[in-house]
């Protein structure tokens, strides 16, 4: 489950997956894991479709319902959303 937290590790590591575990040994306070920080890519990757009006009814849909199950709660929705 993606929290504020977690979004905030990624965002000051600029992305950088290696650059974290470099720095954290694979191991912080926040609990973020690979797996989380592949999920958050993977999250932005289908928001920057949706916004580019490259993405189906279906696939918005489906994305939202995805985006609801895998984060904490909406002010997570809403920081991932503003991730650039």
């Amino acid at each position: 489950m993606l929290t504020l937290d977690k979004l905030n590790i990624y965002r000051r590591f600029d992305g950088d997956l290696d650059g974290w575990a470099r720095t954290a040994n694979g191991h912080d306070a926040s609990g973020i894991t690979d797996d989380d920080w592949h999920l958050i890519e993977d999250l932005r990757q289908a928001l920057a479709l949706i916004a580019a009006g490259q993405a189906s009814q279906v696939f918005t849909v489906s994305f939202e319902s995805r985006l609801r199950d895998t984060t904490a709660d909406e002010a997570t929705r809403q920081a991932l959303r503003a991730l650039r």
